[in-house]
């Protein structure tokens, strides 16, 4: 139910807050074009998987595009139901981010209340660009950035006609195709709506 929900109130692209640039060297896109024009739907895995959503991740495959490139940080687009009255204003919860490496080994952990990034704070209605600074974090090849949103904020991703080559859910270890289903038989591939910059 909150599925159909979620995507009839968001199905609309210029839902999206405007494109927010990363501050500082290269940034990797896990997405083509400006976000203005896409259909773009909030999703949490604790919504779609209850409590063991908790320990489920978005996750985004990336390239180095160099050896020893270093994150410095990551953005994604998030929705945390704050719509501007107070009743809608967020509790507390925490977010955790993952750097992991092509082989999945951990590289980095964050973790922290999502208060500091959310809707909520900057009094914004809409999906809006979150981003986590990290320490500058070395990685070669290809890498994941593992976002787990606990139910405090819906990530931004685009549907797709077949699954994505570089957006799936991690669990325990594992990747699986991200994908939102809308009934028992049907399921629609997913992009998640992520970036990373470094130098």
């Amino acid at each position: 139910m909150a599925i159909f929900f979620l995507l009839a109130v968001f199905s609309i692209g210029p839902s999206v807050a405007a494109d927010s640039q990363l501050s500082e060297g290269q940034v990797l896109y896990s997405y083509e074009g400006n976000l203005s024009e896409k259909k773009v739907i909030p999703v949490s895995v604790l919504s779609i998987y209850g409590l063991p959503g908790f320990f489920i991740a978005e996750a985004v495959k990336f390239e180095a595009p160099k050896d020893n490139w270093k994150i410095s940080a990551v953005q994604l687009y998030g929705y945390d139901g704050y719509n501007g009255s107070q009743e809608s204003a967020p509790e507390e919860r925490n977010i955790a981010l993952e750097i992991r490496d092509k082989d999945k080994n951990l590289l980095y952990k964050f973790a922290d209340s999502q208060l500091p990034y959310s809707n909520y704070v900057r009094n914004a209605t809409l999906l809006y660009p979150l981003t986590i600074e990290i320490p500058q974090i070395a990685v070669s090849d290809e890498f994941y950035v593992c976002f787990y949103d606990r139910g405090a904020v819906a990530v931004g991703s685009e549907p797709l006609n077949e699954t994505s080559k570089n957006s799936f859910i991690y669990i325990e270890n594992e990747l699986l195709p991200a994908m939102l289903p809308e009934d028992k038989n049907v399921s629609i591939p997913l992009n998640w709506l992520m970036a990373v910059s470094g130098k």
